[in-house]
């Protein structure tokens, strides 16, 4: 629909050339100006309503141009026509007009920062919240807290999601949040327009697309529903639906960006992980109760479990109240400037309390992540049950995604070899963990080359680069991370997977268990092997081996050890 008006418009806007007849002799009143007018009506008419632009960042953006480069000529022009200066003038532009793109670029982001200042915050404790997910083992609770903290975070009016049925292959309504008049009963079919449409584009949906989709719905309400259908974002398992999250209007009347969409269909990603993960261990537990009833240790691992799980709950919830305070008072301070300027005591005190909310945060993802380490292994006799084989691309893809938004970068330096296959097999949400948090490192150290280790000259010739190799043999798959970041000094390898131990810098949020982690997936949870080799300044590359039958060699190396 955009690409369809800007054309239209383009179409129009070219029979303004009759304005050029009366040039060639022929006598005709130059009324080109009204198809001029036809062009800006429906490129407005396309930013309005099909979000061809964010308005907002477009007139930023041209004003700031305008203003810059207004300074930029207009000040040695002013020195050369009234002080007849020329030389001096010339000499003034070349020095303006070589800092005007760094001028330029400099406030245009600061401007866009404090345009963007909410959706960045939510964005990034949708961030937090997707991390969180795959310890959620109730897919009624999993698929509750989705839409809970989709329409408290990103303050929409309401969020659903439905879910597959494997029995029927039809989608049902598995949680909503805002909407009371919603027909919870309605079912969409494989032949609904709507799951064709998702199954093939395979993309987020806008609600002006959706208005011819959800007739059959309208029928069953009073009011019309794509009303209040704004977003629907697919939820692909392997690229298969296994689901859609339905989000409504902003509360705040805003669109919903490009950026929003991104982050959106990376939660659904981690949410097909978390809802796989929680059919799997549905289904695991009703075939195995028969089998291990006889087992007391079951009950404690059970309550392991649920101490972590509960405690991940109440960190989880200190952190989003944490930042929602933290905005709160940002906001009020914003508002009422020379209210806080006249009060130093309540100036003091919000500065004091958003200190207190810092620090909360801070010690809550410090917490939550040795914490996360540490009970992931507390389960040891659950552990041989989670194995199956899975796409090592869509690990990386969610990965990605995460690391993208984390650094606030638009790519990840990341290059992908996969010669044949890309399944492998293990604990998917382990090995993601492990993924993820190697690509992590490989990252942050690069940053770290590149801000200490590079002269200026270096920096401008210097290409980040991280490789993923994946080599599938007989009985094993091996797994080559590299990058050429900094590296790590000698007299620091072999502490590299000890538990606390970190090279990173204090305002990192490193907390030493990441890599110890990784190891003890790696090698007591998938009986492989993990290793290291990094030269100082030069780069380091990981290599992970990882059996395809990990009984069979939980088996070989019972053998050896007798």
């Amino acid at each position: 629909m955009r690409y369809k008006y800007v054309l239209i418009g383009a179409i129009f806007a070219s029979f303004a050339a009759v304005d050029f007849l009366p040039n060639y002799g022929i006598g005709i009143y130059p009324f080109g100006f009204i198809f001029m007018i036809i062009l800006l009506i429906l490129f407005g008419y396309a930013i309005i309503k099909y979000q061809l632009m964010d308005i907002r960042i477009a007139i930023t953006r041209a004003g700031i141009f305008l203003s810059v480069y207004a300074f930029v000529l207009g000040i040695p022009f002013w020195i050369g026509y009234h002080k007849n200066y020329w030389l001096i003038s010339n000499f003034l532009m070349f020095i303006l007009a070589s800092s005007g793109p760094l001028i330029y670029r400099y406030l245009q982001q600061k401007a866009e920062n404090i345009l963007l200042a909410k959706q960045r915050y939510y964005q990034e404790l949708l961030l937090e919240t997707a991390k969180g997910m795959l310890r959620e083992h109730d897919l009624d609770k999993l698929s509750k807290f989705i839409v809970d903290i989709i329409k408290k975070i990103v303050k929409i009016k309401f969020a659903a999601i439905y879910l597959k049925r494997e029995n029927n292959n039809q989608y049902v309504l598995q949680a909503i949040n805002g909407y009371k008049n919603f027909p919870e009963s309605f079912i969409f079919s494989n032949n609904n327009p709507l799951i064709k449409i998702l199954k093939k584009q395979k993309k987020s949906i806008f609600n002006e697309s959706i208005e011819n989709i959800i007739e059959d719905i309208n029928l069953l309400m009073n009011d019309k529903l794509d009303k209040y259908f704004h977003l629907i974002v697919p939820v692909l398992m392997e690229h298969n639906l296994i689901g859609f999250l339905v989000l409504g209007e902003k509360e705040d009347k805003t669109f919903y960006t490009e950026d929003d969409i991104n982050v959106f269909e990376i939660l659904a990603r981690q949410a097909a992980l978390a809802i796989d993960h929680c059919i799997f261990m549905k289904e695991f537990s009703a075939a195995q109760e028969k089998v291990f009833q006889a087992e007391k240790l079951a009950s404690i691992g059970g309550m392991a479990d649920g101490v972590a799980h509960q405690m991940k709950n109440r960190l989880n919830f200190f952190s989003v109240l944490s930042g929602d305070m933290q905005f709160e008072i940002n906001d009020f301070m914003e508002k009422h400037p020379q209210l806080i300027e006249q009060n130093p005591e309540l100036k003091k005190y919000f500065e004091y309390i958003s200190e207190i909310g810092d620090s909360l945060i801070s010690n809550v993802r410090k917490t939550n992540s040795i914490l996360e380490g540490i009970l992931n292994f507390a389960r040891t006799e659950e552990k041989g049950n989670f194995f199956s084989q899975f796409s090592l691309k869509e690990l990386i893809d969610t990965s990605l995604g995460l690391l993208t938004i984390k650094h606030r970068i638009k790519e990840f330096p990341l290059e992908v070899e996969i010669n044949s296959s890309d399944i492998i097999y293990g604990v998917k949400a382990q090995i993601l963990e492990c993924i993820y948090n190697i690509l992590d490192n490989c990252y942050e150290a690069i940053k770290e080359k590149m801000d200490f280790n590079l002269t200026e000259d270096e920096r401008k010739n210097f290409k980040p680069l991280i490789k993923l190799k994946l080599i599938q043999k007989e009985r094993s798959a091996q797994i080559i991370i590299s990058d050429n970041g900094t590296g790590i000094k000698e007299e620091y390898k072999q502490k590299i997977f000890a538990p606390f131990f970190t090279t990173k810098s204090s305002n990192k949020s490193g907390s030493g268990i990441g890599m110890y982690v990784v190891k003890r997936i790696i090698e007591e949870n998938h009986k492989g092997k993990i290793s290291v080799k990094t030269k100082f300044k030069d780069g380091t590359e990981f290599l992970i081996h990882l059996p395809k039958n990990v009984r069979e060699e939980i088996q070989t190396y019972s053998f050896v050890e007798n």
